[in-house]
């Protein structure tokens, strides 16, 4: 028996925290659970868990703004050629990077994926 597969589109707006805190996690293999998230960040240095680690961050300061912009732009192409949902913040010489896997139903979590995307940006 055939079944079908939906397309699902991602929009191309930016996510806030507050929208990962809104979407339930589906149950499920899919996400990494907390636990395991805490154990894998403890062997990356600045990142942390945020929104109940639905989705992780890292503060990072540059030298310069210019420097900051730069690191920024990278880190804005890397994701969009990896597929990797990214949100990049730039004040001054700090940027933020916030990244999070999502599930073709809508809700947002740790992968596996997004792990590996930031052994790959270190």
């Amino acid at each position: 028996m055939l079944q079908s597969v939906e397309e699902v589109s991602i929009p191309l707006v930016a996510w806030t925290l507050a929208d990962l805190r809104r979407v339930p996690h589906l149950p499920g293999a899919f996400f990494l659970k907390p636990e395991r998230v805490q154990e894998e960040l403890a062997a990356l240095p600045g990142w942390r868990g945020v929104a109940n680690y639905r989705g992780i961050d890292q503060v990072r300061r540059f030298p310069t703004a210019e420097v900051a912009s730069a690191f920024a732009g990278f880190v804005s192409t890397f994701a969009q050629e990896a597929g990797q949902l990214c949100l990049v913040v730039q004040n001054a010489e700090h940027v933020t990077v916030t990244l999070t896997g999502r599930h073709p139903g809508g809700a947002f979590g740790v992968t596996r994926a997004v792990l590996d995307f930031v052994n790959r940006l270190a």
